[in-house]
């Protein structure tokens, strides 16, 4: 029988093993295994397991630094982990601020439920740029990710394919469905969206993560080929199947931002590569070049639709222009503007905005600013994958109203919270050198 120190140690060291890897893991399986419409009624928006499993993790990292000798202790200035205080000291302050308008009863509802949904965002960014101490357990949360993310992009191209959303038979004890569900179609085909509320959502996260996918197909070799590169075809072929321009443009860019920096025996191979995908497209889906030519070059009432939008983003966010209406306030029964810039200027005001803006920014200088403190590879090639995530995403947000779908902010979130880890990362093994 274990003595009674033995034991607390042995049960202290079982808890030791559960980091911030393995509960980002978790995370992630939650966020995308569930369908993103699933959620607790009484909660709304932020009801989502893993809004709420988010938010343990912020209770986890308060606890943690509260318990140090001296909690705000740091050798290294963090700027992600800035950029979230900011970002979430500006929703408080929009909450203070709504709750001094004469908001409808609905408005002033979501404004709570916003602040939960803010804390489970600012969760995941403190956990993942504070939680990950070393090089192998970071890589091995970014291949846990890509592959994660490749299944759920074959999952959209089962459902193109057979024009069934498949996750509409999903019933999960205690979760609700919004009544978001069902494949639509544009041009004949088939848009999917895997567990995804929508098309562009989908579209979203795939854009944000293939960057780290290209990284690791291309220089992790402590993976087998078909484990690395399958993330990366799944994708790419989701993508050009998707009906949707602005996974196109995503991808675009991620391609435009990487391509220069592969060797140029990579650039070959990619590049006939990319070819060949669109060939095979192009023949063993009839129409479907036709479909993607009239999407950037056909007429867009879409457009028209979001320029009209105009007046009512003047309107409302001369209102409060400094720290809107309350995050999350603006429901799409005033007008839906497809555009999240916009939506957080009248939420959350100029200095909302800002926030958000520098969350992306910060992101993507970390990615820069680590990758040029190494020279190792996979973990070099992740520092420029984090600026590609970032413009291809800031790109996608300026096309649908993002935060109201929780797979495309939470993903952001935990992917800028990661560019800080790396930062740290790259920066402590260069000291040590």
């Amino acid at each position: 029988m274990l003595e009674p120190n033995l034991t607390i140690k042995k049960r202290a060291t079982t808890w030791l093993r559960i980091d911030a890897v393995t509960s980002l893991t978790i995370y992630i399986v939650l966020l995308y295994c569930i369908p993103s419409d699933r959620r607790i009624s009484a909660l709304g928006g932020a009801g989502s397991l893993a809004t709420l499993f988010a938010i343990l993790l912020l209770l986890w990292w308060c606890w943690h630094h509260l318990q140090r000798p001296d909690p705000w202790s740091s050798t290294r200035f963090q700027p992600v982990r800035t950029a979230g205080f900011v970002f979430a000291g500006v929703a408080l302050a929009s909450y203070s601020t709504s709750s001094q308008m004469a908001l409808p009863g609905t408005d002033a509802s979501v404004a709570d439920m916003g602040l939960i949904r803010v804390a489970g965002l600012v969760g995941i960014l403190l956990i993942s740029n504070d939680g990950i101490r070393d090089e192998a357990r970071f890589l091995t949360l970014i291949r846990r990710f890509c592959v994660l993310i490749g299944v759920y992009a074959l999952l959209g191209l089962v459902q193109f394919f057979t024009e069934t959303s498949y996750v509409d038979a999903i019933q999960i004890p205690g979760l609700a469905s919004t009544g978001v569900s069902g494949v639509e179609l544009r041009g004949g085909f088939a848009r999917a969206d895997a567990t995804a509320m929508h098309p562009l959502e989908y579209a979203a996260v795939m854009a944000l993560v293939l960057p780290f996918c290209l990284a690791l197909a291309i220089y992790d070799k402590k993976s087998s080929a078909l484990v690395r590169w399958f993330p990366v075809a799944a994708i790419t072929f989701s993508t050009i199947l998707s009906v949707t321009r602005s996974a196109l443009i995503g991808v675009l860019a991620v391609f435009v931002v990487m391509f220069p920096t592969w060797p140029r025996k990579i650039r070959r191979l990619m590049g006939a590569g990319i070819i060949g995908c669109g060939l095979l497209v192009y023949f063993l889906v009839p129409g479907m070049g036709g479909v993607i030519s009239t999407m950037f070059f056909g007429e867009d009432t879409s457009v028209e639709s979001r320029v009209d939008g105009y007046d009512t983003v003047v309107a409302f966010s001369f209102v409060s222009p400094y720290f809107g209406r309350g995050f999350g306030t603006f429901l799409p029964s005033y007008r839906i503007l497809d555009n999240q810039y916009l939506v957080s200027l009248i939420d959350t005001g100029f200095i909302g905005l800002f926030a958000l803006v520098s969350i992306i920014f910060t992101a993507a200088y970390c990615g820069l600013r680590g990758r040029v403190q190494t020279i190792q590879q996979p973990l070099q090639a992740v520092g420029i994958a984090f600026l590609a995530s970032m413009i291809a995403g800031g790109l996608i947000f300026a096309f649908f109203d993002a935060f109201a779908f929780p797979q495309a902010c939470n993903s952001l979130s935990l992917i800028a919270g990661l560019a800080g880890s790396y930062l740290n990362i790259v920066s402590k093994s260069s000291e040590l050198n």
